[in-house]
């Protein structure tokens, strides 16, 4: 279940960049997960796809890469975010 939080977390990530860098829509999201990851890609395209309604990422994509070289305790990152 805690790819719930997983999600939350990558959604408030992308809000601030794409505040940042005056994105108004998401339409895309990339997040690189390491091999020690405990994230079920699965859950997590589930519960992206719930939590994204009615925010600025509500018609995004997340697309989830294997990354080989991410080491250590943290093993998700957000690589990208995609928008107009």
């Amino acid at each position: 279940m805690h790819e719930g939080a997983v999600c939350r977390e990558i959604l408030l990530i992308a809000a601030r960049a794409a505040q940042q860098h005056g994105i108004r829509s998401i339409t895309g999201i990339t997040l690189a997960v390491g091999a020690q990851t405990c994230v079920n890609p699965a859950q997590l395209q589930f519960f992206f796809e719930v939590a994204k309604q009615g925010t600025q990422a509500a018609h995004a994509v997340l697309t989830i890469v294997q990354d080989e070289t991410i080491v250590g305790a943290q093993q998700e990152f957000v690589r990208a975010i995609e928008g107009d």
